[in-house]
This record gives C-alpha cells, structure tokens and sequence, in this order.
C-alpha cells in the first residue's frame, strides 16, 4: 500500500512539474452571461460622486466571475477608460477608497472565486483541492472579466489595462502569457509587490510552521498550483510593464523580487521604495502606489 502510494504521488508531482504552465491555466469560459447587476451606495466624503456596482457573471465552465465597478455618474457615449484591479485576496469594494483622484476612468475589482471563509468552514481535505482549481482558474476568469469589460459600451475599448498588486501582481505573468497565447493584445500593466519562485514565497510567509515541514510544504504548495509560477510566464510577456517593490518587504524576499525584474523582457520601469509590504491598514502606502501608477498610465495615454 505505501509503495502504490509513493508511485501516486511520485507521479503527480512529476505530472505537475513538467507539463506545460499554459495547459495548467487554459481553461475555457463558454457562454458568458452576466447574471447579477446590483448597484448600492458608497459614501466616501473625500471623492466625487460616482456609481458603484457589484456584477456576476456566469459562465458555462468557469464559474463564476465577481468584480466591483466604480465609474462616474455621466459616460460620454464613446466610453472612457478602463483599469482592472487585481489586489489582495479579500479585496472588495472598500478599495475604492484608496484611489483619491479617480478622474473621468472606470475601475473594476476583480474578486477571486476563493475566499478564506471556505476554508474555516470546510475541512482541509476537501478545500485544498478546490483552493488549486480556483487559483490555476484566475488567468483564465481574468481574461474573460476583460473581454467582457472590453465590449461594454461604456468602455474606450483601446484603453482597458490591468493593474495588479500583492495577491493580484502574481497572477499577471500568467495572464499575460495566456492572453498572448491567445492572440489576444493586452496593454502595458503595472505589477506592484509581486515576486518570482512560488517555494520562496510560499516559505517566508508559512512563519508558524518549524523546518524542515515549512520547506516541504511550500514546495508542496509550488507543486500544486505550478501552473501559475510567475518564472514559467515572464519571459513570455510581450509588452510594457511597471514594476514596483519595497526593500523593507518582510513577505517577498529580495530574492524573489528581484528575479522577477530581473526575468520581465524590455520595456520596463522599475520603482524601488523604502517601505514595507503593503497592506489594507497601510493606507497612505496604498495611495502612493495608486498616485505611481496612474502617473505611468497618464504618461502612456492608458487613463484620463
């Protein structure tokens, strides 16, 4: 029994570690219908009055896709532009908040199909499955969030860019790289704390548990959502992209970072603070690196 088990799982591990990184995440949408458009009321007395809303998408073999939109009160019938926020992993509508000069642009949250309530109600054997399929499903929800976006008439359909940060930044790489597999054409995005090497990353923020368990699991957890790797998919993007990190970042090791800069192909520009990593109770961080964001997007013709 142990041999045959050994054999199993020798053979996933192997089975995961080297079958393509595109075949992981291509996973196809099917019809596309949006099934829930609920606007509601968000009073933030520092930013001008907007709309907000919370839409559903379901599609016929991706789930379902949940993303907030904030856009101004009047849309001129050309549309304006759109960014696509992919942030942390609990990210919602509060985010708004955090971008104190919206100006004439639409933004959408893209919210992840898994949250860590799941995993407090469920039991780890059963979740741990659901957490790879829903994490190696994101570039693909991703993608289909953005073709949806794009054919919107309140959209500008040559300015819609993504924007990711943390969480959101490391799934970028992939996004881009299915997205060019695709023949689809993205514009340049901004890639905000994010690193390279999964194992890493996975073992700087597993703090609670001792070694050598700590070294396993996060190899363990590389393995099973192997397809999302941001070092199998930089070298890949063929596009401009910002990218920011702090060297006070005690969740993405230098290391990491700097693989990741050091992998993304020309044209890119690199911002390197003197901050920590960024988190919801670090508001002025965020609004610092919305403030860089948008100033590089200004300056590439991608927002208002």
């Amino acid at each position: 029994i142990f041999l045959i088990l050994f054999l199993v799982f020798g053979s996933w591990v192997l089975w995961e570690r080297n079958r393509d990184a595109l075949a992981a995440i291509d996973f196809y949408s099917g019809k596309v219908e949006l099934s829930h458009d609920t606007t509601y009321n968000l009073s933030f007395e520092e930013l001008p009055e907007r709309t907000y809303r919370h839409i559903a998408l379901t599609t016929e073999y991706l789930g379902i896709i949940e993303a907030f939109i904030s856009a101004p009160t009047v849309i001129p019938t050309e549309g304006i532009p759109v960014v696509i926020i992919m942030g942390g992993l609990e990210v919602d509508a509060d985010i708004f908040r955090l971008i104190p000069d919206p100006g004439e642009n639409i933004y959408v949250i893209f919210k992840y199909p898994y949250t860590p309530e799941y995993w407090y109600e469920g039991a780890p054997i059963v979740e741990i499955p659901v957490i790879r399929k829903s994490v190696l499903s994101v570039p693909s929800q991703a993608l289909t969030l953005h073709q949806w976006v794009s054919k919107q008439p309140w959209t500008e359909k040559e300015r819609v860019t993504f924007a990711g940060f943390s969480f959101g930044a490391m799934f970028l790489p992939a996004v881009y790289h299915l997205a060019d597999s695709r023949d689809e054409v993205l514009n340049p995005g901004v890639i905000a704390y994010a690193g390279a090497d999964l194992s890493d990353l996975l073992y700087t923020n597993m703090e609670k548990i001792d070694s050598p368990w700590r070294s396993l699991g996060a190899w363990l957890g590389e393995t099973a959502i192997y397809g999302i790797e941001p070092a199998r998919h930089l070298p890949y993007m063929n596009n401009e992209f910002l990218l920011i990190n702090g060297t006070r970042d005690h969740q993405i090791s230098t290391y990491s970072w700097e693989k990741l800069h050091r992998l993304i192909p020309q044209p890119k520009t690199v911002v390197i603070l003197d901050e920590g990593h960024m988190h919801p109770r670090k508001p002025e961080l965020t609004k610092k690196l919305v403030k860089i964001s948008r100033k590089w997007l200004l300056e590439r013709g991608l927002i208002n």
